[in-house]
Formats: C-alpha cells, sequence, structure tokens
C-alpha cells in the first residue's frame, strides 16, 4: 500500500512537468493545384512568437511550447494566401498544408509617372511604418554551400539576436550575438579545402533593403531606375501595389532588378524580391559573386512593421576550385521593442567571422525547446551515412582512434597555425639627422675601364618615412615571434629587416581589447643616396669578386646599420580582424659601415647582380663639403615611432 501512495504521489508530481514540455509538431506545406512541396514558406505560431520556415521538401518541424497550445498556426509567402487555424491536438500525425495562389489585385501591367510618386510616398513614410527606436530581433539563421552537383558542402545553423537601430537613421549596419550555434561537414570526399563565406548572419542588416534604403527606393538614385505598375496580389491579406524596377534603357548605374509589394492603405514596404545587375556586381572590388538574389518580407508587430525573412544566394566563381553556390536564411521568431542595450563589444560577432568555424557539431537535438530548421532530404542522407560510416570505422579502429580523418587532422593543423598567425603594415618616422652637404663619389676600380664620377648635393632634414610590412606568430595568447621588412622614402632609400619578439597584455578585458605592447627585435636597416646610372665600357668587369657584365649599371652610397630595437606601444583592436597599433623604440647601435654598392640595371631582371665595396678602399674617392672622408653625412639617432594596422587571419 505504501509503495502505491508513492507511486502516486510521483505521478502527480511528473504531471505539471509533463505538461509543461514542449510539443513537436510536423508538417509539410504543398502547392494547392500542383502539389508540389513549397521550400522557404513562413510558418509562425501565437503571430509569430515563435515560427521556422519549409525546407526543400516543404516540411517544417516546430516545437511547440505548453502555454501556446491554444494558439493558432500561420502558413504564408508572397504569391500565396496566407493559412491558418488552430494548432491541431498534439502530439499527432504530420500535417499537409496545401497553399493556394493568391489572384491578382490589379488590371494590365501599366507604365505611369505616378508608380515613382507611390515609391516617393513610402519612403517618406517609413518613420511612421517602422520603428523609431532601437529594437531586438531574435531569429533563426542557417546557411550552406553546394557543389556543383548540387549537394551541399555544410550545413551550420545558429540561434541569433539581431540589434536594430531607429529606421530613421539609414544603416546597413547593427550588432548581431550568436546564443547558439551548430555545424556538419557534408562534403563526402572530406577534401581540406577552406569555406570562406564571411558575415554570414549579418544578412538580417544588409539584407534589410528598408533599413538600408537600397539603391531602388532611394530617392538619389531613382533617375537611374525604371517602375512599373504590374499586376497586384495580396501579402499577408492586404492589398498591396506589386512595382518591378530595373534599370532605364542606356543607363549602367542600376545595381538591382525585382519587384517590391507596397501596402496600399499604409504605403509600408511589405517586402521584395530583387538580384543584383552586372553593374551592381561589378561596383564592389572585394565582391567576387557571379550572380546574387535576395527576396525579403517584414511583419507586423505593435503597430510598426519589423524585418521577418530574408533569403540569400550567392554563386561564385572562384580563381582556384569548383565554383561555389551559398545560400542563407534568416527567420525572425521574436521581437523585442523595449529599451534593450545594445550587447557588449565581447558579445557581439563581427562582419568577417566565418560562422562555419564554430566548436559545436551537428545534433538533431541540440535545439532543444527551441525551433527545429529541418534539413532537407539530401542532407538527411548524408547525416545518415556519415553516422553509418563513422560506425563502421570504430569497429576496425581502437577507440581512441574511432571517427577520425587523416585529412581533416591535416586541416585542423592547418586551421591552428593559422589562427595564430597575423600580419600588418606600419607606416614611421625613421631618426635621421641630416645636414644639407655636398657629397662627391670617384670610382674607378684598377685594371678596368669603368669611371664613376657623380656630385649629389645632399638636402638637409630632421627624418625620413618608412613602411613595414610584418608576420607574427603566436607562441601563447600573448607572446609572438616577429619578422618584418622595412623600406625607406624621400630623399634616401633603403632595404632593412628585423627579427624578434613581441608581448601583448590586454588591458580592458570584457571590453574591446586594449593592449598594452612590448618588443625586442635586432635591426638591420640601410640607408642609402642614389648616384644614378652609369655605361659599362668592359664585359669583364668584377666588382669585390663580383662579375658585372651588363651594359649598364647604377650606383648608391650608404650606410648599413645593425642594432636592438627595444619598443613600448598600445594596441586597439578594431575588430576581431584589425588592431590598430602605435609602438615607439629606442635603437641601440651595434654596428655602423659605409658601402658603394653597384647593381646591374640591364639584362634580364632575374639574372641581375650586384656587388658592395667596404669603404675605406683605394678604388673609391669620397669627399664631403670637397673634404676627404671615409663617412657619410647623415647620421641615425635613437628614436623611431611608427602607427600601422594588424591583421589576424583568424
Amino acid at each position: 500500500m505504501l509503495r502505491l501512495l508513492r507511486l502516486v504521489w510521483l505521478v502527480l508530481l511528473a504531471g505539471p512537468v509533463l505538461a509543461q514540455a514542449p510539443v513537436l509538431l510536423r508538417g509539410q506545406v504543398l502547392d494547392a493545384e500542383t502539389h508540389q512541396p513549397i521550400p522557404n514558406a513562413q510558418v509562425g505560431v501565437a503571430d509569430n512568437r515563435i515560427g521556422t520556415s519549409t525546407n526543400d521538401d516543404g516540411r517544417f518541424a516546430l516545437s511547440i511550447p505548453a502555454a501556446l497550445l491554444d494558439e493558432r498556426l500561420e502558413v504564408a509567402l508572397l504569391g500565396y494566401r496566407k493559412y491558418t487555424r488552430a494548432l491541431p491536438p498534439l502530439p499527432g500525425p504530420e500535417l499537409r498544408i496545401e497553399l493556394k495562389i493568391s489572384p491578382a489585385a490589379l488590371g494590365e501591367v501599366q507604365v505611369t509617372g505616378s508608380v515613382l510618386g507611390i515609391v516617393r510616398e513610402a519612403v517618406a513614410r517609413i518613420p511612421r511604418n517602422y520603428p523609431v527606436r532601437p529594437t531586438q530581433l531574435t531569429g533563426f539563421y542557417r546557411e550552406s554551400d553546394n557543389d556543383p552537383a548540387g549537394q551541399p558542402r555544410y550545413l551550420a545553423e545558429g540561434l541569433v539576436l539581431a540589434f536594430k537601430e531607429s529606421y530613421t537613421k539609414r544603416t546597413a549596419e547593427g550588432d548581431i550575438q550568436i546564443k547558439q550555434s551548430r555545424k556538419v561537414d557534408l562534403r563526402r570526399d572530406r577534401t581540406p579545402i577552406r569555406i570562406d563565406w564571411a558575415g554570414g548572419p549579418f544578412i538580417a542588416h544588409m539584407g534589410d533593403f528598408v533599413h538600408r534604403r537600397s539603391d531602388f527606393i532611394d530617392p538619389a538614385h531613382f533617375k537611374d531606375y525604371d517602375y512599373r505598375l504590374a499586376p497586384g496580389s495580396t501579402f499577408q491579406d492586404r492589398p498591396v501595389y506589386v512595382i518591378t524596377f530595373g534599370p532605364k534603357a542606356g543607363t549602367r548605374r542600376a545595381a538591382f532588378e525585382g519587384r517590391m509589394y507596397i501596402e496600399q492603405d499604409s504605403y509600408a514596404f511589405l517586402g521584395a524580391e530583387w538580384h543584383y545587375t552586372a553593374a551592381g556586381l561589378n561596383r564592389g572590388a572585394r565582391d567576387i559573386a557571379d550572380s546574387r538574389a535576395l527576396r525579403v518580407a517584414y511583419q507586423l508587430y505593435a503597430g510598426r512593421w519589423h524585418l521577418k525573412t530574408v533569403w540569400w544566394q550567392t554563386e561564385a566563381k572562384l580563381p582556384v576550385g569548383p565554383p561555389l553556390k551559398f545560400f542563407g536564411e534568416f527567420l525572425t521568431t521574436a521581437i523585442d521593442t523595449a529599451q534593450t542595450p545594445r550587447p557588449g563589444y565581447t558579445e557581439r560577432a563581427q562582419l568577417y567571422d566565418v560562422f562555419l568555424r564554430n566548436t559545436v557539431a551537428y545534433d538533431s537535438a541540440f535545439w532543444k525547446g527551441h525551433t527545429t530548421l529541418l534539413p532537407p532530404a539530401a542532407v538527411q542522407k548524408i547525416l545518415f551515412d556519415q553516422k553509418r560510416q563513422q560506425q563502421a570505422d570504430s569497429l576496425f579502429k581502437p577507440s581512441a582512434e574511432a571517427g577520425t580523418d587523416p585529412q581533416q587532422k591535416q586541416l585542423s593543423a592547418f586551421d591552428r597555425f593559422l589562427k595564430r598567425f597575423s600580419y600588418g603594415w606600419h607606416l614611421g618616422a625613421w631618426p635621421l639627422a641630416v645636414p644639407a652637404a655636398g657629397l662627391a663619389v670617384a670610382y674607378a676600380p684598377a685594371g678596368y675601364g669603368l669611371q664613376m664620377q657623380r656630385t649629389a648635393p645632399v638636402r638637409a632634414q630632421d627624418l625620413t618615412v618608412f613602411v613595414q610590412f610584418e608576420y607574427q606568430y603566436a607562441l601563447t595568447k600573448e607572446l609572438a615571434v616577429r619578422l618584418a621588412t622595412q623600406r625607406l622614402h624621400r630623399q634616401f632609400k633603403g632595404d632593412g629587416w628585423e627579427a624578434g619578439l613581441s608581448y601583448e597584455h590586454n588591458f580592458n578585458p570584457g571590453h574591446r581589447p586594449l593592449y598594452g605592447r612590448a618588443g625586442l627585435g635586432y635591426l638591420r636597416q640601410t640607408v642609402g643616396l642614389p648616384l644614378g646610372t652609369f655605361d659599362n665600357p668592359d664585359s669583364g668587369l668584377r666588382v669585390a669578386g663580383t662579375h658585372l657584365s651588363a651594359d649598364e649599371l647604377s650606383a648608391r652610397i650608404q650606410t648599413v646599420s645593425d642594432a636592438l630595437r627595444p619598443s613600448l606601444g598600445l594596441g586597439l583592436e578594431l575588430s576581431h580582424k584589425f588592431e590598430l597599433v602605435a609602438d615607439a623604440s629606442y635603437l641601440v647601435p651595434l654596428r655602423r659601415k659605409t658601402q658603394l654598392q653597384v647593381d646591374e640595371e640591364s639584362g634580364f631582371f632575374l639574372f641581375r647582380s650586384s656587388a658592395t665595396v667596404d669603404l675605406p678602399s683605394a678604388d673609391v674617392d669620397l669627399r664631403v663639403n670637397d673634404q676627404p672622408t671615409t663617412r657619410l653625412p647623415w647620421q641615425q639617432q635613437p628614436w623611431l615611432l611608427s602607427i600601422g594596422l594588424r591583421y589576424r587571419v583568424r
């Protein structure tokens, strides 16, 4: 009897817990006439408080919290009537939902000057129709990349927060915070190629054509576009103007072509679908896309229109490797209109982060209480085949090695190397004290017919400019090995190199990093004054043991200095990729010598030779202000200042 009472008590305790557990709703969306699956349809519950979209097979899975089981289900897509019904009893069988084509609301295609007036009015009403205060969108992001055969290379998904500024401010920027993510590598051959689509989740901002005032709704570009009123339809059961846009005849300034949907009553932009023209693809020097298409929709919440979905597809033929097809989708599932503080620096994703490079593997139960974004059937088959192959491998490999892949290990090692690698550019002031002087150089090597004579005035200056290119490899989080090359400019020319160690410590953890920098390097630098070119009358000429047979030679007089270079400085992280640095260095001289350098100027450049003659030399007569000397008139000073930009590969 006691055991029975305990069992009843446990059931009573578990009842409320079970009742609060989310229930899974599954369904498939089909075209009512063709009965074909409809991909990318928007599925929402409780006025889109939660939602997802259909995959390539028209299927979806939505995790419904107990508190929303009495709400209504909505399915919508541009060109179709919105489907709505009460949620069925759950759990239950897969729903079969058929969408009907939305009938045209307007007549024949027209060309009229008033069409542009509709667009102008919609732009003017943006402050009335869209948020004027910052808002935060919770949404799901999904991206994949297909090979030429249409097979996906990978699938990556995430739960993200998109922070939006007021729509009265024109911007394509905003903050993205990744709350959860998962990924799966679907390449059959496991070839260790690099996939570098950057800024994927930022399509929630870059695709928001109303917020960024894309060219086709920008009054400054109206002159480049031809606007036409097309047969209209309804959008979310609202009558709309359907306006097509494209380049005017004879112009190459229009970047886009497509159609937009404007509500007839409020003149709000409810959505648009467009692709880039050839001019649009060529506009950005960094854009390697061969084609790009977008589809964007908005939803009404609390009297304002907010971003609902962004669908983005890019195709590119890379210089090396097969062509790629990138697909990205953002779907809003919750809207916060309160004064939500924008996420701190450390919580924000960066535009150039590659979303695929997260550490979380694909797991069908990853989202738990969140919406499940179903992969299409082709992806599910590849996942099943991979899992089956891993199980087979585990039967023949030791447990410690089961599931490993030599190529994947090679890729991981390469990734680890890149994560530690950075390079940068620096512009600095090289401390060179130079008084005005007259410099005369004569060179007549014994036994040869060469006669070099040149008088060169030296202008007074306090410093010269140098440009430095550096490579850095991190040994630890704060200590790195550094190798740099540098070149002088202005009156003097010269090349140099430096090798050493660099140390950085973050003074501002938890926020935008501010680094204290210290370094120590060994430096060799050449400072030279060009003397011009000379004819070589002797094809057998040898200078310091080097054969110089070219018909034309050049010469310069130079100093070569070795020094230790301790430095102190600051670094400010501009993004996860870029860091602004400033350093002050002190040069501790070790040795210095004066040379005459002779270079071949004619002939095939890969086989040109050069030679140096150390001073003093019996063959070289060096005079400064008509006085014989072995020292040049410029003097290197100890302090050196530089400012630069460092780029991290990862």
